[in-house]
């Protein structure tokens, strides 16, 4: 597929996402109004008479037809407005770009980590295959791996938060604390990052671990693998210059496709430990029926997601000249 119909087919996709990121929210039953005045668990004694809700609906364009809704939506995104946070009454982008520091921290670095660490035990398991090296990984790495991911974190809040009070369970940093250097700050962020980080590297490692070790095992039956043991070569050499380089090309969508993932799971993990993401964004949208802001978060994320696959389309023709040339 040529560059330029690529390019169109991703167009096409965000206007597809867009069209469901306005439609969503709207299928949820309420209203924002509603819920902000209605819903005592939402703990917020806002009293409207019935004209003030619907001036606050007309500011809102929430009384306007959909079609019309809609429209006034798409003209406002392509003018890079996200509108108005019903909820957290700001505009919606400062109140999503003050969270999405800390998921991408979050979602970067458990990525990064468990990336890294299944292709490797991926590779040293199939390398090791039939030994009790490979049997321990697999039935390691595939019992955590099957653990949800709220669960693990409130066993994780329970053994290291409260029992042995190494780790902090809640926020991104200390509340009310004042650094004396950019390095306590710094550590202060990594001691809060720690817990919820290490719930998402173990409950989504399983995955690339399984593809490197699956197609690790395709690759060591090749024949260049054979001719690289006849000429003598290490197995190190062979494992590093011929196994894993040759294995790699699949975990390199996987990455791509496993970051819409690790995005929804960050869902749960930061609103169990009231990580300030945009998990926990989304959560408190949902919960008070904000539009505007439901909108903003999934159109931020679809981007992203959208973005990780156009980038490992690009790759995995660069990596891959057959693909090409199909």
């Amino acid at each position: 597929m040529h560059h330029l119909t690529k390019i169109t087919a991703y167009i096409l996709i965000i206007f597809v996402a867009i069209s469901i990121n306005f439609a969503l929210p709207r299928m949820m039953p309420g209203d924002p109004i509603t819920s902000l005045t209605d819903d005592p668990t939402t703990g917020m004694p806002v009293i409207m008479d019935e004209d003030l809700k619907e001036e606050i609906r007309s500011y809102y364009g929430l009384d306007k037809p959909i079609s019309e809704q809609f429209t006034g939506y798409l003209k406002d995104i392509l003018k890079c407005d996200l509108g108005w946070s019903i909820y957290y009454n700001a505009p919606v982008a400062e109140v999503i770009f003050e969270r999405l520091k800390w998921t991408l921290l979050l979602v970067g670095t458990s990525t990064l980590i468990y990336m890294i660490l299944g292709i490797f035990l991926g590779a040293v398991s199939a390398w090791k295959r039939g030994e009790r090296g490979d049997l321990g990984l697999l039935v390691s790495v595939l019992s955590i791996g099957s653990f949800p991911s709220f669960f693990l974190a409130m066993l994780f809040i329970i053994l290291f938060g409260v029992k042995l009070d190494i780790f902090p369970i809640f926020g991104a940093t200390t509340p009310f604390m004042e650094y004396s250097s950019t390095f306590d700050a710094f550590k202060d962020v990594l001691y809060h990052l720690i817990l919820p980080a290490s719930t998402l590297v173990l409950t989504s490692i399983d995955g690339p671990y399984l593809l490197m070790r699956n197609s690790m095992l395709g690759v060591l039956g090749e024949d260049y693998i054979v001719t690289a043991r006849a000429k003598g070569l290490t197995e190190w050499a062979i494992l590093k210059d011929h196994a894993i380089k040759n294995a790699l090309l699949p975990i390199t969508t996987v990455i791509a496709i496993r970051m819409g993932f690790m995005i929804s799971g960050a869902i749960f993990v930061e609103t169990v430990f009231a990580y300030p993401g945009i998990g926990k964004l989304l959560y408190d949208a949902v919960s008070f029926s904000d539009y505007p802001l439901l909108q903003g978060a999934f159109l931020i994320i679809t981007l992203i997601i959208i973005a990780a696959n156009f980038i490992a389309d690009m790759t995995y023709l660069y990596l891959d000249p057959r693909v090409k040339h199909g």
